[in-house]
Order: structure tokens, then C-alpha cells, then sequence
């Protein structure tokens, strides 16, 4: 019985494991693709000495920085949507709590006769 612990332990480490590396790759992949090409000093002066021409090495910059720009608009709307989302979920989650809580404490019935007589009793 002891030995079966042991291997249902070492088997579920070895689960998490290999999910944790498995995992990393793939998430991996995309921060490198996200920090791939940052538009420093460093690389516009990387982009210029690779170039034939000033003028290619302007087009060559101006591409960047527009793709740049487009990548910035297309993550902002993805993270309004996103925010929109999460909002609508939350609402929708706090909307079902409170009908679970109302359902539960029957809020919606009127208060039985007896509890009316309780309540009249205790007041002064």
C-alpha cells in the first residue's frame, strides 16, 4: 500500500514536470517572437549599416515602425476585448451569486405571518 503512495507521488510529479517543460517551450516561442526586433538605437544603426543606400535604410526604418504601429493598434483592441470580457464575466458571476443567495434565502417570498408576530413582539 506504502508503494502505491510512493508511485501515485512520483508519477504526479512526473506529470507536472513534464507539463512545466512543455509548457515553457511553447510559451517560450512567443515571448521571443514578442522581443524579437526592438526598435533601439542600436538596431535603427544595425538597419542602416545593412543597407545599400540611405534611402533604402530610411525605407527599411519607416517599415518597422509601421509594422510597429500596427502591432500596437492590433494589441490594444485585443486588450480592450479582452477587458470587455472579463467585465461581462464578472458581471454575469456576481449577477448568478446573487440570484443563487436570493434563491437560497428565499428573499423573494413575503415573510411568513409568524415571523411578522416575532418582529411585532420585539419592538418597543
Amino acid at each position: 500500500m506504502i508503494y502505491i503512495a510512493q508511485l501515485r507521488k512520483s508519477f504526479s510529479a512526473f506529470l507536472v514536470a513534464v507539463v512545466l517543460l512543455l509548457g515553457s517551450l511553447f510559451v517560450g516561442d512567443l515571448q521571443t517572437a514578442a522581443i524579437a526586433a526592438p526598435l533601439t538605437p542600436e538596431a535603427a544603426a544595425y538597419e542602416i549599416d545593412q543597407a545599400t543606400s540611405p534611402d533604402e535604410a530610411h525605407s527599411r526604418l519607416e517599415d518597422k515602425a509601421k509594422s510597429y504601429k500596427k502591432e500596437l493598434k492590433e494589441d490594444s483592441a485585443y486588450t480592450k476585448q479582452a477587458a470587455k470580457k472579463a467585465t461581462g464575466q464578472a458581471k454575469n458571476a456576481i449577477e448568478r451569486t446573487a440570484d443563487n443567495v436570493r434563491e437560497k434565502l428565499n428573499l423573494d417570498e413575503p415573510l411568513p405571518q409568524s415571523t411578522k408576530d416575532f418582529l411585532n413582539d420585539i419592538k418597543p
